[in-house]
């Protein structure tokens, strides 16, 4: 096996490609870290047959680059996705959160309304004194 040279942009693999793509400029946007320009390029569009290869005189494997770039932009998709859910998740989540934590306030504050009122206290100062009430049949 020949080991890759530098792509010397001859061309000869454009003609090759059954899918219509131009192999030397998805290439050359890879190795400019452009994946969406590769993409626009055509990179999706690769069946993988490999005619590129076999026609680039440089010994360049473009199927085998190309595929990887395909999986590496399908994980960073996937791993965009999952960032996304995770957030949307983690938004409902402190919104809930912040519900129950506004409902537990509201229903503290009724109940010191309801122990503070003048009526509560009376009624709890009336209930001690009834336990304070000697029993008729104490003798006291």
């Amino acid at each position: 096996m020949v080991a890759p040279q530098p792509c010397i942009r001859c061309g000869e693999c454009a003609p090759a490609c059954p899918a219509g793509v131009h192999p030397q400029r998805v290439l050359a946007a890879l190795r400019r870290e452009a994946p969406d320009e590769a993409q626009s390029l055509g990179l999706n569009d690769c069946t993988g047959c490999a005619a590129c290869d076999a026609h680039c005189p440089s010994a360049i494997p473009l199927a085998a680059l190309f595929a990887a770039a395909r999986d590496e932009l399908r994980l960073a998709r996937q791993r965009s996705d999952f960032s996304a859910a995770s957030r949307v998740r983690y938004t409902q989540r402190e919104a809930r959160l912040a519900r129950a934590r506004e409902e537990q306030a509201v229903e503290r504050d009724r109940q010191r309304a309801a122990t503070a009122s003048a009526q509560a206290v009376a009624a709890a100062l009336a209930r001690s004194r009834a336990r304070r009430k000697p029993a008729p049949w104490d003798g006291a």
